[in-house]
């Protein structure tokens, strides 16, 4: 119904007034209303929304979108690539007791931090991070926020973009998705959240095995300003998950991005959900 009443007012508005003056009367409005349009349009496409959980769509993914497609499953795989301080794990554990969960966070300060929030759950913490091969790298925070959400594999996160003056850099394993569910004995993630501040794109090259297998079934991802740093494109991600729908996230639903257009290479805070078709 609202649909209806949405296309007949439009059909109105542009058939009486003409579609530049609706344009014209919308631009007045909001100049004099101290109203950003572009924010505005940001707001209306899932973008920006990074206050909280809630308003990010997380717990939508979690609590509505996952719950509905894994309710007849118990023996769910779950992996929380960037897991922090395990607020993300946690609210998992709470939707899925029965599900085998895994917390990956290599910074060991804030490792720690998920160690004793997730003791009495039965999730596999790792002090590790992943990318496109093994090997010894460094991680970013800063310097008097060791435990940040902003530490990032690439320093010009910090003082480029968040303009850090001190910054403290912490050696750790890096491991690819491929070798570890070899290693571990996993045929199949059921659901893979990665948040690694711009570092998306390497844990997804370290994944093409089980990407091109079809072992992964459902992959959420944030794309935002930390891409300009690491040079990815959402391009990129199209071309690695090509058997993949990718949606981008809103806060209580999800907006179907269909096939790649340049115009959504938009390098603003936001999440995507790409489903295995």
């Amino acid at each position: 119904m609202k649909k209806i009443v949405k296309y007949a007012t439009r059909q109105f508005l542009n058939r009486v007034l003409g579609t530049n003056r609706v344009k014209s009367i919308i631009k007045t409005t909001a100049k004099i209303a101290g109203i950003d349009l572009l924010s505005l349009a940001y707001d209306n496409m899932g973008i920006l929304k990074y206050w909280n959980d809630e308003v990010s769509g997380e717990s939508f993914v979690i609590n509505s979108f996952l719950k509905e497609r894994f309710q007849d499953r118990k023996d769910l795989i779950l992996f929380d690539i960037g897991a922090n301080v395990g607020t993300y794990s946690l609210e998992l554990c709470k939707t899925f007791p029965e599900a085998s969960i895994y917390a990956f966070e290599p910074n060991p300060n804030t490792f720690d931090i998920l160690s004793q929030k997730l003791t009495n759950t039965d999730t596999k913490v790792n002090k590790i991070g992943f990318g496109s091969s093994s090997s010894r790298q460094k991680i970013y925070t800063y310097f008097d926020d060791p435990v940040s959400s902003h530490a990032s594999l690439y320093k010009d996160v910090l003082t480029e973009l968040h303009h850090a003056n001190e910054v403290l850099e912490i050696e750790f394993e890096i491991r690819t998705i491929d070798d570890f569910c070899k290693m571990n004995t996993i045929d199949y993630i059921d659901f893979l959240k990665i948040d690694t501040e711009g570092h998306e794109l390497e844990v997804l090259i370290g994944a093409k095995s089980m990407l091109s297998n079809g072992k992964i079934e459902v992959i959420q991802f944030e794309f935002n300003e930390m891409n300009v740093v690491s040079r990815t494109f959402l391009k990129d991600f199209y071309d690695i998950l090509s058997n993949y729908d990718l949606c981008r996230l809103d806060s209580n639903k999800l907006i179907p991005l269909f096939k790649y257009e340049s115009r959504n290479e938009i390098f603003q805070f936001q999440n995507f959900l790409a489903t295995r078709r």
